[in-house]
């Protein structure tokens, strides 16, 4: 195995990994997935706080139900993919810093976009180049081998230290530390508390290594077709 392929491998695992993961963070963060695991733990309503007309913390609260739920998830998640402008009644329900940081995501998450579809590019063009050599098929393998393997490893980690993991994302991320918000006083933390980033995370995670393996193992099998052809034409 030389120098080249070896980085040929890394490359094509790093861009299969990017790209995978941003995808099924976009299929992942469907109101469908919100549905699923509001009502596997039990969370299928909650109470928002009355929010002022300047975005101040007011005095009430309301029952929220999951319909609604649903609802604010699916803007919220439209507006942060960029499918949609912020929501009509965004400072209605939410504090003006809870919908700075909702912008700073956007930024963040249309970041992610554009570097899947780079990412996207650079693998299709590796596996041509590699295709021409006859060896599109092992750098498959090999790349999303080393992918899935890179993901559980850090699926293994969130799974043992999920909120230092979390946090760290977000200071990497979020630099200007608007991300901290009270549960005890932020409809955003209401509307996704721990249970659903963990089962979001969950999710994408062993989703991405699902599908990388099932890649992998077909790449694989055509790999044995062909020497089998050739043994036999042989």
């Amino acid at each position: 195995m030389t120098t080249t392929y070896r980085i040929e491998v890394a490359i094509f695992a790093i861009a299969f990994g990017l790209f995978g993961l941003v995808a099924l963070a976009l299929v992942w963060s469907g109101g469908w997935a919100y549905e699923v695991l509001a009502r596997a733990t039990g969370h299928t309503e909650t109470t928002f706080l009355d929010i002022g007309g300047l975005g101040t913390i007011g005095g009430g609260a309301f029952v929220v139900d999951l319909h609604n739920l649903l609802s604010w998830h699916g803007e919220w998640a439209s507006y942060v993919v960029g499918l949609s402008p912020l929501p009509s009644a965004a400072l209605r329900n939410f504090t003006t810093a809870e919908v700075a940081h909702m912008a700073d995501v956007r930024t963040v998450f249309r970041g992610a976009e554009g570097a899947a579809a780079l990412a996207l590019f650079v693998g299709l063009y590796r596996l041509v180049r590699a295709r021409r050599r006859g060896d599109a098929l092992r750098l498959v393998r090999a790349g999303t081998l080393i992918a899935a393997g890179l993901v559980a490893i850090i699926g293994v980690a969130a799974a043992v230290a999920f909120d230092p993991l979390f946090l760290l994302f977000h200071d990497v991320f979020f630099p200007q530390g608007n991300f901290l918000f009270d549960p005890a006083t932020s409809n955003l933390i209401r509307l996704y508390p721990e249970w659903y980033w963990q089962g979001i995370t969950a999710g994408v995670g062993v989703s991405f290594i699902v599908v990388a393996l099932l890649v992998a193992a077909a790449a694989h099998i055509a790999l044995r077709r062909r020497s089998n052809t050739y043994t036999r034409a042989a």
